[in-house]
């Protein structure tokens, strides 16, 4: 049988043309349609005396098309992550109740959300899914910002699986009262989040769930009609596509971390695409679509029984996956990787177009990342004569993958590329004067700097000479000289001297690996490394639809 989007990238190519392959457009076809979607993971959060009945307003961001006709899962089941990630056992101990839910245009305007034409539905703890739609009177603008508000409770005492952080500057909201009456007249009022679910003190920060910022139920996905052919990249992923950043960080368009960055630029030859994100923080190749690992694939699946005509809601795969598969020994560890790629060849089909990307490395530092010098690279995660790289070639070799990229040398810099850079690759100058009134004692939340440091971003500075310390940025006020008051994260009595050196953090340290291992770039690193990855890249994912 012809291939005809493969036809059609070869005619492109012999003609010289001067843009994408040809889009063979489905407007019928239920599309992921939305940035910041995010599966239930993490923990259960328990219903308060007087704070069970709660309301989320999230925000999501459009395809580049139209869209019209939605389709809005809600599940009851959630993933761990960490260690046995992703398995699907992080489970609400009741039903979740859904006491309406309501699409947000735009232009401020509301449309209900039904659930087989009622306006209230109940998901089913551990193994329901629920599907709500909505059609607009109009299409859906291209590239749109729309909100959606998600009514649910539940008896005090009791749990639910929550997804999602608000990200506050995007004008996300997690309300919560004693009654349904009371939640809608605050949403309806669209105030300051209920302080008890989010306040400032846990705000962008990820633990447990007495020491985390709080989790807001909300859609698993969210599709919808109208897509213009595009690829559709099913990723199969860890934290390193997303969980470098927790809320602050967080786009225009709620987009965090590398992958849904990098694929959601709008290049003006291969577009911006959506990918189906199907794995969390933790997620393990070899536990993917394994044993307790199945439920959203048979909710994808569903979706294309019953509402798309047979037709996947995804075009092909992106294979991110596989960093916290490690292993001593190479074979065993790409052989993980390469489990999962046969699990969803054999659930899809031999000829499922399958694009691999190498692996990113850890490192360890005696200065917390600062400089490059005090890196070091254990023979496990070398990418340039390491067991790391004998599984990166083995990425790139592999007939299991139509295309590969070879995103190492992203994270990597050019003057050792065994190693990821150091803050000092960041300059930002010198924080203006000194924060506080340097008793040692009054803790301070304001601190001057050049203008222009990105929000969320983490920033480090000399405090005293050798000493370091950091603090992450919430928001920017521009005193109107270049510099500007920035209002930080972190509140404490640090004691800063004149004119500190000021860097652009580079790398997190990773809590669970130990007080000198870093795994996760933070923000500067993140867009030096989307930088450094061509949006030709995404000709790549072209592919049979």
């Amino acid at each position: 049988m012809i291939n005809r989007r493969s036809l059609l990238w070869s005619t492109y190519l012999s003609s010289g043309g001067g843009g994408h392959p040809v889009w063979v457009p489905d407007p019928n076809r239920y599309m992921p349609a939305a940035t910041r979607t995010r599966w239930p993971a993490g923990f259960t959060m328990t219903y308060a005396t007087g704070l069970n009945y709660q309301c989320s307003r999230l925000y999501f961001g459009s395809p580049d098309y139209p869209t019209n006709d939605f389709l809005i899962p809600f599940v009851g089941f959630g993933l761990t992550e960490g260690g046995l990630a992703p398995q699907e056992t992080v489970l609400p101990n009741a039903d979740i109740p859904l006491d309406g839910a309501n699409f947000i245009h735009p232009n401020g305007t509301k449309y209900p959300i039904l659930f087989g034409g009622a306006a209230t539905a109940s998901v089913t703890a551990a193994t329901g899914i629920v599907y709500g739609q909505v059609t607009l009177p109009t299409s859906l603008p291209a590239w749109s910002i729309f909100g959606i508000e998600t009514f649910y409770h539940g008896t005090v005492g009791n749990t639910y699986i929550g997804a999602y952080r608000c990200q506050r500057h995007r004008g996300e909201k997690l309300w919560a009262a004693g009654d349904l009456a009371s939640v809608q007249a605050l949403a309806a009022a669209n105030g300051p989040s209920t302080a008890a679910l989010d306040p400032d003190n846990w705000y962008n920060t990820v633990g447990n769930a007495t020491n985390s910022q709080q989790l807001a139920y909300g859609p698993a996905l969210v599709l919808a009609k109208g897509w213009d052919g595009r690829p559709v990249p099913m990723l199969l992923a860890d934290s390193l596509a997303e969980r470098q950043e927790i809320a602050a960080s967080a786009d225009d368009r709620g987009n965090m971390g590398v992958w849904r960055r990098w694929f959601d630029q709008r290049d003006p030859i291969w577009g911006s695409l959506i990918p189906l994100v199907m794995g969390v923080p933790g997620a393990k190749s070899k536990q993917e679509l394994a044993t307790s690992a199945t439920k959203r694939w048979t909710m994808i699946d569903a979706i294309k029984t019953t509402y798309n005509a047979g037709k996947d809601i995804w075009t092909c795969v992106a294979d991110q996956s596989g960093r916290n598969d490690n292993n001593a020994t190479a074979a065993t560890w790409y052989g993980d990787k390469f489990g999962l790629v046969d699990r969803v060849k054999t659930r899809y089909g031999a000829g499922t177009h399958v694009v691999g990307m190498t692996l990113w490395p850890t490192l360890t530092s005696t200065d917390n990342a600062r400089t490059a010098g005090a890196y070091s690279v254990a023979t496990l995660w070398n990418g340039v004569t390491g067991t790391l790289k004998t599984v990166n070639d083995a990425i790139k070799a592999s007939s299991r993958y139509a295309k590969v990229m070879d995103v190492f040398p992203a994270y990597t810099t050019d003057a050792d590329p065994s190693k990821a850079p150091g803050s000092e690759m960041f300059p930002l100058g010198n924080v203006i004067g000194h924060p506080g009134n340097q008793d040692g004692v009054t803790t301070w939340d304001t601190i001057r700097m050049p203008s222009g440091i990105p929000r969320g971003a983490v920033i480090t500075f000399e405090y005293q000479p050798g000493l370091w310390a950091s603090r992450t940025v919430l928001s920017e006020a521009p005193v109107g000289d270049g510099t500007s008051n920035y209002k930080v994260q972190e509140v404490f009595a640090t004691n800063v001297q004149d004119n500190a050196t000021l860097y652009g953090k580079a790398l997190n340290l990773d809590s669970g690996s130990g007080t000198t291992t870093h795994v996760h770039p933070l923000l500067h690193a993140i867009l030096r490394i989307i930088s450094r990855i061509p949006q030709s890249e995404k000709s790549k994912f072209y592919s049979a639809a």
